[in-house]
């Protein structure tokens, strides 16, 4: 079985495992601080055990739960969020998923990130970057939609500066909770904007999808966009700010 495919089924257990026999009281309990700084809940380490089960044999996974799991007989990383936007799922919130990056040699060459709450997947490897749904097995490429209304701004709840720069430029967003999915979707919305420190569990796999996107990235500011004006918009606010 092939790296995709194995995250694939990882996905399609813990997505049965959530929609068909569905949490249970333990995956709503805390536990202690993760390798990425927040609170592991029984449903992250949960995740976290089905995707050791079927990548730790492709190289040595860095988890945002527990940290460096190593695999000493191979070269490859695998950095892994086994659930992004875990506060939203155990809010009964549908925006959520998972985020793999896999490298080679200190550089990305594969990626895949799941929407959990409907099943989309995003899969990015020598053939480009593709999206189809976990219970089919047709794929299609990603194409920019030309047709968006809104951007996303991930974190806004805690921002220093940005929200109120964009409420003065009327510039109108989403703050959905998972920056890694969100970056998945950043071939459908006007942009993707991300204020704090960035962490390598929520950026890896997004970054790698987003490569032929227009991108700024400068202190604890992200941006990525498919649209040039767009991005040059927002981009000339935190530069002359």
């Amino acid at each position: 079985m092939s790296f995709i495919e194995s995250a694939l089924q990882a996905n399609r257990e813990l997505f049965q495992l959530l929609h068909v026999k569905g949490l249970e009281e333990s995956h709503y309990q805390s536990f202690a601080l993760g390798a990425g700084g927040d609170v592991s809940s029984g449903i992250d380490l949960v995740a976290e055990k089905i995707f050791i089960h079927y990548l730790l044999p492709f190289g040595t996974i860095v988890s945002e739960e527990s940290g460096v799991i190593e695999n000493p007989t191979s070269s490859i990383r695998i950095v892994l969020d086994p659930i992004d936007g875990s506060d939203n799922l155990l809010s009964n919130i549908p925006y959520y998923g998972t985020s793999i990056a896999y490298f080679e040699n200190d550089k990305c060459t594969k990626a895949v990130i799941t929407n959990l709450a409907n099943g989309d997947i995003f899969i990015k490897d020598e053939m480009g970057l593709r999206r189809g749904k976990l219970e089919k097995n047709t794929l299609s490429l990603v194409t920019c939609n030309a047709f968006s209304k809104v951007g996303i701004f991930e974190r806004s709840y805690c921002s220093l500066k940005v929200h109120d720069t964009l409420k003065i430029a009327k510039i109108k967003y989403r703050s959905p909770g998972a920056f890694a999915l969100s970056l998945a979707y950043a071939h459908d919305v006007s942009f993707v904007l991300y204020e704090g420190k960035m962490r390598t569990y929520d950026i890896e796999a997004g970054l790698f999808m987003c490569e032929d996107l227009y991108t700024f990235c400068e202190g604890d500011i992200f941006l990525v966009s498919k649209d040039k004006e767009i991005f040059a918009k927002i981009k000339s606010l935190f530069i002359s700010n």
